[in-house]
């Protein structure tokens, strides 16, 4: 931990299962969650946030163990829920969503999740959290499950954040919201829409295909987290760092 810069590293689509033999797709996914946590710890960041599709079974027994994980490692840490994802059984543990402030940036953390869907949508209630923190002028990192933008890829895009307008309403004359990261899309990709670097990252479970017009898994690209430092100034850096993927 710094006095200046905050640390956060982010981490996706874990897709974990309540039975510790199970497979996901032919992965698994608890030792590959487990070596990106360990990863994390070396990284020592300021937050580790998990942006969604946690837990593939929804069942209460596999948010617990992953609770469980998360707190024996010692990081401060929050999580938001994706499709593959019970908000309700999260909050059990702890909420779905999430705000806090560092001395120099604000965090949000929004909940996606539609319920009996692929796609998301922020209700109400989370565009009004959003609203609330662009009214402090503070830089502000936005986080979510379910991409706002584009990623070039059909089938995907499809299954994005249904009303990505109104976010986007409320962000265009914003120049304070610096940065939006989000999962669901198993793989990198970034771009700029108005005055926000949109970011997605790489799952620590499998990963898709890029650029495909319908749906294909990427056997070979590797699984990552991300660490992003929130500079005091309102600048910030972002890279990914792959590990590999049992």
């Amino acid at each position: 931990m710094t006095t200046n810069t905050f640390r956060l590293v982010q981490m996706t689509d874990l897709h974990l299962l309540a039975d510790p033999q199970a497979l996901y797709r032919g992965k698994a996914t608890r030792t590959s969650f487990l070596e990106a946590l360990k990863l994390a710890c070396r990284l020592k960041p300021d937050l580790l946030l998990l942006t969604g599709d946690l837990a593939e079974d929804e069942q209460p027994a596999t948010y617990q163990w992953l609770y469980q994980q998360l707190e024996a490692s010692g990081l401060a840490w929050q999580w938001l829920p994706g499709n593959h994802d019970q908000p309700a059984l999260m909050n059990e543990l702890k909420p779905s969503d999430f705000y806090q402030q560092t001395a120099a940036w604000q965090i949000l953390g929004l909940n996606s999740h539609l319920p009996k869907a692929t796609q998301g949508k922020l209700a109400s209630q989370q565009l009004h959290k959003l609203k609330e923190a662009l009214n402090n002028p503070k830089p502000l990192l936005i986080a979510l499950h379910h991409p706002p933008v584009k990623v070039n890829s059909e089938w995907k895009d499809a299954l994005a954040l249904e009303n990505a307008a109104a976010f986007w309403e409320l962000l265009k004359d914003k120049p304070q919201a610096k940065l939006v990261v989000f999962g669901h899309v198993h793989q990198a990709f970034s771009c700029y829409k108005y005055h926000s670097l949109n970011l997605a990252t790489p799952a620590t479970s499998i990963q898709f295909t890029a650029n495909t017009d319908n749906f294909s898994l990427s056997p070979k690209a590797k699984a990552a987290l991300r660490l992003i430092r929130l500079k005091p100034t309102g600048y910030f850096t972002s890279r990914l760092i792959h590990f590999p993927n049992p």
